[in-house]
């Protein structure tokens, strides 16, 4: 078996008005397409790299054109999707397992693949290198950026990142760090009880992450199964950038939404947003958590207000 080292970029919608919504909402059309295979010892066999030629998503999206520096001339000189995917699918063979650095290209390969009438299903069993390198590294930052971890790990960058080939390339040589032996027999264990988000959307110019949550573009989400709106609840903070809260919708459906604010330039920065479906177990745990916040917010209010009355 071959391991195929995959890594895409995608163009997003100019606006949330301007996002397809049938028959997928497309949270990103695929513009470039990145491998490494190697053999099951992970020595080098081939790397390929294809631009591909959006049929949604024609003008790049500012953001996204920033970080890649592809721009929206650059589109049109790439293949069609279809085509694109069955030149890459050749390549990769018939006994294959891909290996990402994440959880996110696997699910924007499989919305192109539906949105284009393909099989959807195609590479589902996949190896997120973040979790074999979480483990193998003890790594405090449980997403940690593909540059971030190259660096830590003495890999030089000398390249452009955000360019599929490049940034497959980079989680190849990641591989070669780590005991990919033993990730590849522990991932079962590593990945059980994580799930992927069911949508996937990037708000932009938010003038403060420490302010965000007032931000009606931020905060104001449509169910994915019924279309009706979402009434935002208590977020919690696990740093000052990431937050996250639990929502439930009328038609009983209840999803865990977690925000990320990525820095792009000095009072600018642009919200990523993640919505998970939520299970009963993982209500009633967030309910918890809420409740023991509280409870501390009134035990130092309690301390601060003794501390005044000794002071008096």
């Amino acid at each position: 078996m071959n391991y195929i080292i995959l890594d895409m970029e995608w163009n997003q919608a100019l606006n949330r008005s301007m996002t397809v919504r049938s028959p997928i909402v497309l949270n990103g059309e695929i513009i470039q397409i990145g491998a490494v295979k190697t053999d099951e010892n992970f020595e080098l066999l081939d790397r390929i790299k294809i631009n591909v030629r959006p049929k949604f998503y024609k003008k790049m999206n500012p953001y996204v054109e920033e970080i890649t520096g592809i721009s929206s001339i650059d589109l049109t000189c790439g293949e069609n999707f279809p085509q694109a995917f069955r030149r890459f699918s050749a390549w990769c063979g018939n006994d294959f397992r891909f290996i990402t650095w994440g959880f996110d290209d696997i699910g924007i390969l499989s919305d192109n693949l539906k949105l284009h009438g393909l099989d959807e299903s195609f590479g589902r069993n996949y190896i997120n290198l973040q979790l074999i390198y979480n483990r193998q590294t003890d790594a405090k930052q449980l997403q940690c950026s593909l540059s971030s971890a190259a660096e830590n790990l003495g890999i030089p960058i000398d390249v452009q990142v955000h360019d599929a080939a490049n940034d497959a390339y980079l989680t190849y040589e990641i591989c070669k760090k780590l005991n990919m032996v033993l990730g590849v027999a522990e991932y079962a264990e590593l990945s059980s009880g994580i799930s992927e988000p069911i949508f996937k959307d990037a708000v932009q110019n938010v003038e403060d992450c420490k302010t965000m949550l007032r931000d009606r573009r931020v905060t104001e989400l449509k169910c994915p199964e019924c279309g009706k709106k979402i009434a935002p609840s208590d977020w919690l903070f696990s740093n000052g950038k990431n937050c996250r809260t639990v929502m439930q919708c009328e038609c009983e459906r209840a999803y865990t939404i977690k925000l990320k604010a990525v820095f792009v330039t000095e009072g600018n920065y642009t919200v990523v947003r993640s919505v998970y479906a939520a299970s009963e177990e993982e209500v009633n745990a967030f309910s918890e958590k809420l409740r023991q916040k509280a409870e501390a917010k009134e035990r130092r209010k309690k301390k601060e207000l003794e501390k005044k009355n000794k002071e008096a």
